[in-house]
């Protein structure tokens, strides 16, 4: 993901291509996703998050929807916040995006990447130009990802698989797969709401009756419990928050 900074060349190790280079210092990768196996990390964990990152993908390309996308909007969106008086490191905290990347979407054109991973223009984009940062409070039309995370969590525990949610809430499989991990600190007002609102729906409802067959409940069911203790918030104060104010 282009939020994880570039890795160290060095040459590689056993194992498929691009596999066993060493992880930087300062990786922001951690167990349980896909850039670990990539980095020659055997965990059952890591090698599972790269093998459901594949089929994903293949998914999402057969689908139309590409993981990179134009780097344009997300470039334009940059320099506007820049505009309004935030600094690269603060776009890189409000977004969750690595500040190596927003600096490089801050160059002249042409010297900025063309294509860049969809979850990190979402996450760019996600943030409303006109905004005003402050260290002090949340930015205006974003809000913070715990509560989300906790819901999809539990939605993914009771055999809602994550492409339907992704359907239902009109975003990508991978958002909501980056919001439930944790990845995504800050997800915007809208889109809380309307994982709020569905959330609510289908904590009171089953799978079957919305046409999800049984062998696919039970493979997101028993996914969401083998990453339960990765995703699952250490604070008791945090768990289970089902509840959304309109």
């Amino acid at each position: 993901m282009d939020s994880i900074p570039l890795p160290v060349p060095v040459a590689a190790g056993p194992g498929p291509a691009g596999r066993g280079r060493r992880k930087p210092i300062r990786s922001r990768v951690r167990h349980g996703s896909p850039s670990c196996a990539d980095y020659g990390c055997t965990r059952p964990e890591c090698i599972a998050a790269a093998r459901r990152d594949r089929a994903r993908r293949t998914s999402e390309l057969k689908a139309g929807r590409p993981a990179r996308v134009s780097s344009a909007e997300a470039s334009a969106r940059v320099h506007q916040l820049q505009a309004t008086g935030l600094s690269a490191a603060d776009i890189a905290e409000i977004s969750g995006v690595a500040v190596t990347l927003i600096r490089r979407l801050l160059r002249p054109a042409g010297k900025q990447p063309a294509r860049i991973h969809r979850a990190t223009a979402d996450a760019i984009l996600g943030i409303p130009p006109t905004s005003v940062f402050r260290r002090d409070r949340l930015l205006p039309g974003l809000t913070d990802a715990d509560r989300a995370a906790t819901s999809l969590q539990d939605l993914a525990e009771r055999g809602w698989p994550t492409s339907f949610l992704a359907t239902e809430l009109d975003t990508s499989t991978h958002t909501v797969a980056a919001i439930r991990s944790r990845e995504r600190r800050r997800i915007t007002l809208d889109l809380d709401r309307k994982i709020g609102q569905l959330a609510a729906v289908l904590f009171a409802s089953q799978p079957a009756p919305h046409g999800i067959a049984a062998h696919r409940s039970r493979r997101a069911r028993t996914a969401a419990l083998q990453r339960a203790p990765l995703v699952r918030p250490r604070d008791p104060d945090m768990v289970r928050q089902p509840k959304w104010v309109p």
